[in-house]
């Protein structure tokens, strides 16, 4: 870990880059960069194996399939093609921010890639499954977006008030399971860890 070297007195990480303060009396530029450089080698495959796995029920189309059909538009691809291809993949939580419990979720295949829209629609409801660019997002309270929704899940990535009150982490696995609208009112009535498969990594 770079807070563990001589010399280093604070990481602050972002979506896609890492600021780091240094001490230069106890750490020169080039020696820093040189264990960067190794520290990057060494660990250029653990993203894809830490974190915690969750399985996430979504209620695609729900409560209008109007963005599925626009997503569709723009694809060429069926509805049926989206939720297959959207459910199949596996996605990773990038980060934890911009609003309180947003995960921004990497990993949404190149088929689903699409720009966002111009202008961003306010107030999308909590449970919202969106994507938009290279990238997904599950919606944690209400929020302007320009993202697409496609559906609709129980589970709230933020609960206000709570000791721990961010389901996700950075580095956490997400694989979506299209459920239909009556298991979706049935799970809402049940708390999260009840009804999300999580599997702790080895």
């Amino acid at each position: 870990m770079v807070a563990d070297l001589t010399g280093i007195i604070e990481t602050v990480p972002s979506f896609r880059s890492l600021l780091i303060i240094y001490e230069p009396e106890d750490i020169e530029l080039p020696t820093l960069i040189e264990v960067l450089r190794r520290l990057i080698n060494d660990s250029s495959n653990a993203r894809a194996i830490t974190g915690r796995m969750w399985t996430v029920p979504v209620a695609y189309g729900y409560p209008s399939n109007a963005d599925l059909m626009e997503v569709a538009a723009e694809t060429k691809l069926s509805p049926d093609e989206i939720i297959s291809i959207h459910s199949g993949a596996e996605y990773q939580v990038y980060v934890v921010g911009f609003v309180p419990g947003l995960p921004v979720l990497g990993g949404l295949p190149a088929s689903l890639h699409l720009s966002r829209r111009p202008d961003a629609r306010p107030g999308l409801p909590a449970g919202r499954v969106m994507i938009g660019g290279m990238q997904g997002l599950i919606v944690p309270m209400p929020m302007p977006t320009g993202y697409y929704s496609l559906g609709q899940t129980p589970l709230r990535p933020y609960t206000h008030g709570a000791a721990d009150p961010f389901l996700f982490r950075a580095g956490d696995r997400i694989r979506f399971r299209p459920i239909t609208v009556d298991e979706l009112e049935a799970l809402a009535e049940v708390s999260s860890d009840r009804f999300l498969r999580i599997e702790e990594p080895a």
